[in-house]
């Protein structure tokens, strides 16, 4: 039987800071080492794209079953797995002689995160109703600081100690994460909570579900567009920065960079969205990303290169716990591990999309033209997103 929770918000904030900054630590550690690791093995820019394909398939294919599971066995039992599943990948990292092996590696770290993002959204969605977005941004806030910390010392551990060293490491923050899951209290719903997300009834019923369901899917649409940025980031930057000169130590610093600017957009965006209305964040953010992305392809020094890759950090920092924070304004209750599923869901296709052709648009053409990808998808998902999501953050289940 789960404990009680907290009744306070400060404490439940806490709780959730704290187990998604521990759950996401290693994955900091790692994010620079794996396509350097992978080079080591003699990996090209296809096979760094079979890698990132690789997560983003068994990620969206996992992720609405997994929602739909945590809304049923309760989201501490899919924590549970997530880090049990974490700890395996890691195993099966330091295990792997050849590409296959980290595709392998990938393939289960992919199915862990599947359990670990609709639990832990649902349950922001249970606990802080209306104020999702705010919470969803502490929670963003940590996952990416967790990144910051573990990708800016990933250089440093790799010159100190090689490739493998945080791989180690990974095992390490995985055990660390079980412990903690038991630190995230069951949120106790208000009355208000509780019956929000309910169909308004009487004629205008049917209205409510259809405008509700036009924005979640625009929640979806805009997790795709940015996580096609994120995609492309966390799967060739590494390797596209270290062909344009950087040293490994550089590469790190880098991603850090990319972390800390998602940092600070999470926790000023989710409280933003709340105050200003979900569109009064999304479109600059996404606008920001295709200005970035061209930066990043840009035949310039490694300044410009910072520029653009911090400006990719600050938007998905600002549409992750938006995104979260508008489904939670349009789902019922009862359907939120499912809703939230289906938004990491498009999230791991688009990083399928983001893998496969980045991978081979750069072998074929170059290694910026994903970046070029990148800001075309932003460009035209803003002008969707200026037309048809509503300016203000109203629910239209309460």
């Amino acid at each position: 039987m789960e404990p009680p929770a907290s009744s306070r918000p400060a404490g439940r904030l806490l709780a959730l800071g704290l187990v998604t900054l521990v759950f996401n630590l290693g994955g900091g550690l790692i994010a620079p080492a794996l396509p350097l690791y992978a080079r080591s093995l003699g990996a090209d820019y296809r096979d760094l794209g079979l890698i990132g394909a690789s997560h983003g398939l068994v990620f969206a294919a996992l992720t609405i079953p997994l929602g739909r599971a945590s809304d049923r066995f309760g989201r501490r039992a899919l924590l549970l797995c997530s880090a049990l599943g974490i700890g395996a990948a890691a195993a099966l990292y330091l295990a792997a002689t050849r590409v296959i092996g980290l595709v392998a590696g990938k393939v289960l770290e992919a199915a862990a995160w599947a359990a670990f993002w609709p639990a832990i959204e649902a349950w922001v969605a249970e606990a802080f109703g209306r104020g999702a977005g705010t919470a969803m941004g502490v929670g963003y806030g940590a996952y990416a600081a967790a990144f910051v910390i573990g990708s800016s010392a990933a250089g440093f551990v790799i010159e100190a100690a090689g490739l493998r060293a945080p791989f180690v490491l990974y095992l390490g923050t995985a055990a660390a994460a079980l412990a903690l899951v038991f630190a995230l209290p069951a949120p106790r719903m208000s009355a208000e909570h509780a019956v929000e997300g309910s169909p308004r009834l009487g004629t205008r019923r049917g209205l409510a579900e259809a405008a509700a369901r036009r924005q979640r899917l625009l929640a979806y649409g805009t997790g795709f567009a940015y996580v096609f940025g994120l995609g492309t980031v966390l799967s060739f930057l590494p390797a596209y920065a270290a062909d344009r000169g950087l040293g490994p130590r550089a590469v790190g610093l880098l991603l850090g960079a990319y972390w800390m600017a998602r940092l600070a957009a999470s926790l000023a965006a989710g409280r933003l969205s709340d105050r200003l209305g979900r569109r009064a964040v999304l479109v600059p953010a996404m606008l920001l990303s295709a200005a970035a992305a061209v930066l990043v392809a840009a035949p310039a020094g490694p300044v410009v290169l910072a520029v653009g890759t911090v400006g990719l950090g600050l938007t998905a920092g600002a549409c992750a716990p938006t995104c979260v924070g508008l489904i939670a304004d349009h789902v019922r209750p009862a359907d939120r591990g499912i809703a939230m599923g289906l938004f990491e869901g498009a999230c791991g296709l688009s990083f399928i999309v983001a893998g496969m052709v980045g991978g081979y648009a750069a072998d074929a053409l170059g290694p910026e033209i994903p970046y070029f990808l990148v800001a075309a998808l932003a460009l035209g998902w803003t002008l969707v997103l200026a037309r048809v999501l509503e300016p203000l953050a109203v629910a239209r289940f309460d």
